[in-house]
This record gives C-alpha cells, structure tokens and sequence, in this order.
C-alpha cells in the first residue's frame, strides 16, 4: 500500500507541476505524467543480461520494479482514458475508477489461476490447427470486451489476460506462437505513432513552439531524475548499486509509447504534448543503456578486478 500510495502521489505531483508550470489542461497532464511511470522491461533486461548483471540482486530488483511499474502505469492509463469520455475529472469517478480497476486486474488473475486447468484441457482437447493461439485470442477479447462495459478500457483486459495466461504451463508454447504476430503489428503500431507525430511543433526557429520544446525538456529531466531518485532510495541492509537501480528503470521504450499512442487516439494530448512525450520516450531509451553500463562498470584496481587477476 505505501508503494501505491507514493506512486500515486508521485504522479499527482508530476501533473500538477505541468498545469501550473505550463497551464496544460488537467487530463493532458495527467497523461504526461502517467507517461513518466513506464519502465521498458525489455530493453533494460537486454542490458542486464549482456554485462551478466540479470541475476544480480540489482538486476532483479530492476526486473521487479519495472513490472510492478508496468501494472500500475496500465491502470492508470486506463483510468485516464476513461476520465477523457467525459471531459472532466471528478474525485468519485477517479476513485471508482481506480478501485474497478485494481479489483478487475486483482480479480482476473485468481480467477484465472481457478480456470488455468480447464484452459490446458480445452486446448489439448482440440484437434484443430493452430487450437493454443485461437483460444487464447478469444480468451483476451473477452477479458478486453468485459473490461469495455464495465467502463474501463480494452487494453486492460488484454493486459489481464497476458497476466493470466502467462502463468499457466502452455506459456513457452504460446510465446513461440505470439512472437511472429507480434513481429508483424508491433512495427505497425510504432509507425502509426510516429506517423501521427507532428514534430514540426518543435522547431525552435517558430516562438510558439518553444514552449513545447521547454515541456519537452522538462520531461526529460523529470523522467532521469526521478527514476534515479528512486534508485537511491531503495531500502536494503545488503551493500547494492542504488545508482544502478535508478538507471535500470530510465528507459521508457515500448510501453512509453502505448501511453502517447493511447493519449493522441483519444484526442486528449495537443500535438506539442504528444510530440513532448515521444522526445521523452526516444530520449530515455537511448541514454539508458550507456548509463547503465557505466554505473555497473568496475572500478579499475577494485577488490573484486584485483583478485580476479590474481
């Protein structure tokens, strides 16, 4: 509860900054800073795995933290998205909001660890061609659908369903059987982000536009430093690499996009914001790499290099 807790007072104080720094309306910015809670798991654990630090207490902390940040970023998107229909943020909608969707995310994992065995036996009963994806396809639409009437949004329930389907035993199978679907509309999706990003609202030649690039770097600042802050502010009576903690979970990648994405569909991000939270997103995935090797780099003539030597 305290880490929710901070979380969300993070991110309140993230969206408050930008209504009174630069007067952005209050869901904008409340999607600039729900922005900012993104981790991207698949480049930092790329990383990770290259220096041999994945399986370190760091690494794993890392992991940790960018999937609890993840879960959390997709309910507040969710919440967001629904506040957008109607225009106005209200404290009893913003808290049913949030109690619906923690309670369906909650609720569809143990429901889905109860049905996991009738799931396996349906898809070992079938003699169809192609019976795990097809299954599973119509298992995400109907969480997505259920999600959809009881007023929140699809991504959710897909979201909940990957949670749910990656704990059963057919989740190698599943993975080979996703990667190549995903290999064909991921890309699609990143195009079609980049395709309705309108970046000539950044020149700095035009003067209404820098107020869009001045947003664009505060992002930016806000996006390193906040996450480095975090790092360092791990509790732990083991000796870790905070500094290291704080860089691991820097870069935005992937799931920073589905928020831009998500907010300029809905017509709730202007096309200065929308281009501000891409720079922020591109930026972060390209510093955090070098970053991090940096930080986990040994010190020449350290303990641990001497004895190796040795």
């Amino acid at each position: 509860m305290s880490i929710f807790l901070i979380f969300a007072l993070s991110k309140i104080n993230y969206a408050r900054t930008l209504i009174y720094i630069f007067h952005l309306a209050t869901i904008p910015a409340i999607f600039a800073g729900a922005a900012l809670t993104a981790t991207s798991i698949g480049i930092t654990g790329k990383v990770l795995a290259e220096i041999g630090k994945l399986s370190a207490k760091e690494g794993q902390i890392i992991i940790g933290a960018a999937v609890l940040d993840d879960i959390l970023g997709i309910i507040v998107l969710a919440v967001v998205a629904s506040l957008v229909k109607t225009g106005e943020v209200q404290i009893s909608k913003v808290i049913y909001l949030v109690i619906s969707s923690s309670a369906f995310v909650v609720g569809a994992i143990l429901i889905g660890r109860f049905l996991s065995p009738f799931y396996v036996q349906l898809v070992n009963s079938m003699k169809t061609r192609g019976q795990l994806l097809l299954v599973s396809l119509i298992f995400a639409f109907i969480l997505a659908y259920i999600a959809q009437v009881i007023q929140l949004e699809a991504i959710l329930g897909s979201f909940a369903a990957g949670l749910v389907l990656a704990e059963t035993e057919k989740r190698s199978e599943l993975a080979e059987q996703v990667f190549p679907i995903a290999d064909l509309f991921v890309p699609i999706f990143f195009v079609c982000v980049g395709a309705k990003t309108d970046l000539s609202v950044l020149n700095p030649a035009i003067p209404s536009n820098r107020e869009g690039l001045v947003l664009a770097a505060f992002l930016i600042v806000v996006a390193i430093l906040g996450k480095v802050v975090t790092g360092l502010a791990v509790f732990s009576k083991e000796k870790l690499n905070r500094l290291a903690i704080g860089v691991g979970m820097i870069p935005r990648g992937e799931v920073g996009l589905v928020f831009a994405g998500v907010g300029a569909a809905s017509g709730a991000l202007s096309p200065a914001t929308d281009a501000a939270i891409i720079m922020m997103v591109i930026s972060t995935t390209f510093i955090a790499p070098p970053l991090l090797r940096l930080v986990f780099k040994e010190p020449t003539g350290s303990p641990q290099s001497v004895s190796s030597e040795q």
